[in-house]
């Protein structure tokens, strides 16, 4: 994918999924944006292993549950890098999954609306105006396959990426117009640096019933986010993408 000429912002681009998301659009010519709230040691460090490779990136910090906050970074990404013409929404609040009834409002569920359903409210309004004025943008939502399948101790954050979803098509249908396009894309277990929060055995599980027989490698997520990122996918909004190896399809 040809991705030259192109911003992306990428929120929660430190670590995790993130961190391979920047790296790969980096890769694909693309200058990117790489957002932390906390971890700026860690972003720091993507941005430099980008432009070891000979690409082009700076860091960019913000509370995306803040409206000031997103429009201070993105003031400073169009003047440092361009206007954004990608923007990957995936910061994300990690809290462990807990039985509904042990479930607290303001443990469990507050901080995946500040981050998730909030943060991504806000970056794509602010982001938006630049879009529509100039015709074009692609916005991706990382979702997860939790929204469709009956997973223990998955009810905040489940409850969060479901309201998402419908979001993002409710987006996508109003954005057309304006030759933006709004996709979502939704991993399953993807192997990274970052903890999975599961036990060896829910992961066992997890693999047996799964049709490819494996956990996912970012670079599974990385390709799918470099296609809706690109101008192959202009024909494509509304869609939510699972990369999941077969173990759920919607």
């Amino acid at each position: 994918m040809n991705l030259s000429n192109k911003v992306s912002l990428v929120t929660g681009g430190n670590r995790g999924i993130g961190k391979f998301i920047s790296l790969s659009l980096a890769e694909e010519g693309s200058s990117v944006a790489v957002h932390y709230n906390q971890d700026k040691e860690g972003a720091e460090s993507v941005v430099k292993e980008i432009r070891e490779r000979g690409g082009k990136a700076e860091v960019f910090q913000a509370d995306v549950s803040q409206r000031e906050s997103v429009e201070k970074m993105v003031k400073n990404c169009s003047q440092s890098l361009g206007q954004i013409d990608v923007l990957v929404n995936n910061a994300r609040q990690l809290v462990k999954g807990r039985e509904f009834m042990d479930l607290e409002w303001n443990k469990d569920y507050q901080p995946h609306i500040d981050v998730m359903l909030k943060g991504t409210f806000n970056c794509c309004q602010v982001v938006l105006p630049s879009m529509i004025e100039r015709k074009n943008g692609r916005i991706i939502n990382m979702l997860s396959t939790v929204i469709a399948e009956s997973r223990p101790r998955t009810n905040s954050y489940g409850s969060i990426k479901s309201a998402l979803f419908f979001f993002s098509k409710n987006l996508a249908t109003e954005m057309g117009p304006n030759g933006i396009t709004v996709n979502m894309v939704s991993p399953g277990l993807i192997a990274t640096e970052r903890q999975i929060l599961h036990s060896s055995g829910y992961q066992e599980d997890y693999i047996k019933e799964t049709p490819m027989g494996r956990l996912g490698i970012p670079s599974d997520i990385t390709g799918t986010i470099n296609f809706l990122a690109s101008d192959n996918s202009s024909f494509v909004t509304g869609a939510n993408i699972p990369v999941s190896g077969g173990k759920t399809i919607f």
